[in-house]
């Protein structure tokens, strides 16, 4: 009897507990939907039915008068959904310092790797990586590595070729262009070739090619990564694998032996014109130590991000290059003036004159932002004016997570017209991003760095293609759906196309 009314009072402690935290919101007057215990209004993504882009999605279109929505993330953690375009802009560039973190739980012991990568590291730490970074991704440098990319489409072009004379005519996108993408990143980053084409048991292959793909723990990794570190220690989740984390030690390690003739020596056996080698320069010329664990977190950068958010937006360019093909007929009319400028050559100075190319890049980009919303930490109290004339403002204490929906800013119809419908022409001229607020690269001094070479790498292997094949869906295609397990924007079963060569 003892233990039943003990079991009753913790029951009744439990409720009442999780009933006033679901309270928290209407405690500080601010407006939003009313959170399930524990699901918060997450319930569908929990579930695994619904990407947790579009549940903020919904509730952004469910509150049009609001400039910012108090929510429950997972776990009735309370959270603020910034709507307006000004209080985005106020989060991201003009009150910076107050929401400097990005809210990705990774940890420094399991990730001691990606712990470097300026997209995960915090406070002083993320000043120090980006400003490495960042000289290394200027036009100039990038049309220095150019060369790079020119080599590898080659190797694109005849992989493609090689494929419609041997084997059937159909193709995964995504697939296609994470081979591209991983040969470009392994030749521009490291001086190495990646062999993706050629060797299917490849390390940069085997180990890195499905990494962000969705699988059987998509869901419950993505939970670990945005929602709860104490589920990732639970369960040592790791950003990436510890397999991946010691290949990428050791050869970025042997990279550097060979480069230079001693550790802490400042004399370089050969000059190479690739990422890594301008990062061991820049060490030198500032007289800083060229240690490997931070080297290997910025090759973890150049790796993870360009060979991933890079091959998605080229294989989402391509399925809506299919379903719209008077699109794919200006891109390739582009494709044939330019190139007939420069004697048929897919050169950096060609690609920056294909305008519509990277309008559509743009397009694509708006449809499938790599993530379909950011997370801030507030790393320093800030105050929220009030959500409507006469409330009251929100004091923001440190440590809550803003959240700012980009999927559902990009498919605004009150920015932009038509949101569903694939139109390019928004990004051409001046209009500044089409007159709304565009986030694909991110926004303020945490934007991506690497997005001119994304950019050119992308045109360039689409622009190779294109130039000598017309996209179709193939006959073999299942049903175009995104997946609703993973962190960054994925397709579910693929993108399968096939190529027409052109007359």
């Amino acid at each position: 009897m003892i233990l039943s009314y003990l079991c009753l009072a913790l029951t009744l402690l439990l409720s009442a507990h999780l009933l006033w935290k679901c309270s928290y919101w209407q405690r500080q007057g601010v407006r939003g939907p009313r959170g399930l215990p524990i699901f918060g209004n997450m319930c569908e993504f929990f579930l695994g039915r619904k990407h947790y882009g579009d549940v903020y999605k919904n509730i952004y279109d469910a509150h049009p008068h609001l400039p910012y929505i108090g929510i429950y993330r997972l776990f009735n953690e309370p959270a603020v959904l910034v709507r307006s375009q000004e209080m985005i802009k106020e989060v991201m560039i003009r009150s910076f310092q107050h929401f400097q973190d990005n809210v990705l739980w990774i940890n420094k012991k399991r990730d001691p790797v990606v712990y470097c990568n300026p997209f995960v590291a915090k406070g002083v730490q993320w000043k120090y990586m980006r400003a490495e970074v960042v000289p290394i991704f200027t036009p100039n440098k990038v049309k220095a590595s150019f060369h790079h990319i020119k080599c590898v489409c080659e190797k694109l072009e005849a992989y493609v070729s090689q494929q419609l004379r041997t084997s059937s005519n159909c193709f995964e996108a995504k697939d296609l262009f994470s081979k591209y993408t991983i040969d470009v990143v392994a030749s521009a980053a490291y001086g190495l070739d990646g062999a993706s084409f050629t060797n299917t048991n490849s390390d940069f292959t085997q180990l890195v090619e499905n990494l962000f793909l969705p699988n059987t723990w998509s869901l419950l990794e993505t939970i670990a990564l945005l929602f709860s570190p104490l589920l990732g220690n639970l369960i040592k989740y790791h950003y990436v694998p510890p397999n991946v984390q010691h290949w990428l030690q050791g050869i970025i390690s042997k990279v550097l032996e060979k480069r230079c003739l001693a550790e802490g020596s400042e004399s370089v056996t050969q000059k190479q014109s690739d990422f890594l080698q301008w990062l061991i320069e820049a060490r030198q010329k500032s007289h800083g130590h060229v240690d490997v664990a931070t080297m290997v977190g910025h090759c973890s950068t150049f790796l993870l991000e360009g060979f991933e958010t890079s091959s998605s937006l080229m294989a989402f360019a391509l399925y809506e290059y299919a379903k719209n093909p008077s699109v794919q007929a200006r891109v390739q009319k582009e494709i044939d003036e330019v190139l007939a400028r420069y004697g048929g050559e897919v050169c950096y100075e060609a690609i920056q004159e294909m305008n519509y190319l990277g309008a559509t890049l743009y397009e694509t980009l708006r449809l499938y932002p790599p993530m379909m919303a950011l997370l801030k930490h507030c790393t320093k109290e800030f105050e929220l004016s009030p959500q409507t004339v006469g409330g009251k403002s929100f004091q923001v204490p440190v440590g809550m997570v803003l959240i700012i929906p980009v999927k559902a800013v990009h498919y605004d119809a009150d920015l932009y017209e038509q949101p569903l419908r694939f139109q390019p022409e928004r990004f051409l001229g001046q209009k500044d991003k089409a007159n709304g607020l565009f986030l694909g690269f991110g926004e303020g001094p945490r934007m991506c760095p690497g997005m001119r070479f994304g950019l050119a790498q992308s045109k360039a292997g689409i622009a190779t293609l294109l130039s000598k094949y017309s996209i179709h869906l193939s006959e073999n295609t299942k049903p175009f759906k995104i997946s609703a397990i993973t962190f960054l924007t994925a397709t579910r079963d693929g993108i399968w196309i096939s190529f027409e060569e052109r007359k």
